[in-house]
């Protein structure tokens, strides 16, 4: 399982590539009453990444994840690495000017949210932002309400059914000095600052915990740590994808739901 020195060459997308290959009706993740295999992650994330190109977006830019731990993470995730993009994940909690500051700092060009959650509707939240905010030029949705009168917001499923069976210019980036994700610290100390982690460094850390776990494909996780951090990253979405096992993704976990889980 451990990536050796020879294995540098393999990025999150290659890494989804493989798997959705040799196995792709296994199941991946699982959410509320859904199992979604790793064939459909893989068609839903090529899917969006050719909508996001068809809509500009490029390798090298900059994709806000605002979103509570869902499978639109995680495709949405697979989507940017496909294109060569970069992944900003922002705690879905932040205070408004919170976000502005990060999503103004990371040059974000396309923000990933949800429509409601947490008692805060996002959609509003970010029709206000993004006046103030001259990167960002495309907001995809997930929910069910249709915005027709602003041409810079899509709707997540609108994209994964226009994007299917279409090509895109796929990108490989390079795994080691390529910047993937952008993780934003607390600020404790000062202004939040955004960590720059390469595709090598996700993937190195995501093969250690599943060696050291001793992970196995008939294994399933529970997905309690937050996908914004990189603990939910590594740890949890990849080194789950690594095993060929399944992890259990909850919106807001607590022991008793947990428990119920396990």
């Amino acid at each position: 399982m451990a990536l050796t020195e020879g294995d540098t060459d393999v990025t999150v997308a290659s890494a989804l590539a493989t798997r959705a290959t040799s196995d792709p009706g296994s199941a991946y993740l699982r959410f509320r009453d859904r199992v979604i295999t790793y064939g459909e992650v893989e068609r839903d994330a090529e899917a969006l990444a050719a909508a996001l190109a068809n809509l500009g977006v490029e390798s090298g830019d900059r994709i806000a994840l605002v979103l509570p731990p869902c499978p639109e993470f995680a495709v949405s995730m697979f989507a940017a690495a496909k294109l060569g993009a970069t992944i900003v994940p922002l705690n879905p909690r932040l205070t408004p000017s919170e976000l502005q500051y990060m999503l103004r700092h990371s040059e974000t060009v396309c923000a990933v949210t949800v429509e409601h959650a947490f008692g805060v509707d996002y959609l509003q939240l970010f029709e206000d932002l993004m006046p103030q905010l001259p990167e960002l030029q495309y907001l995809v949705t997930v929910g069910e309400e249709d915005l027709w009168y602003d041409d810079r917001i899509f709707q997540f499923e609108d994209l994964i059914s226009v994007g299917g069976g279409r090509d895109f210019p796929a990108s490989v980036p390079d795994p080691v000095g390529g910047c993937f994700a952008i993780v934003y610290t607390s600020g404790t100390l000062g202004k939040p600052r955004g960590v720059e982690l390469s595709h090598a460094n996700l993937m190195h850390a995501a093969a250690g915990t599943a060696d050291a776990l001793g992970l196995m494909s008939s294994d399933r996780m529970i997905g309690v740590t937050a996908l914004f951090h990189v603990f939910g990253l590594a740890p949890g979405l990849l080194s789950t994808l690594l095993a060929g096992a399944s992890i259990v993704l909850q919106e807001e976990a607590d022991g008793a739901s947990t428990l119920d889980l396990a």
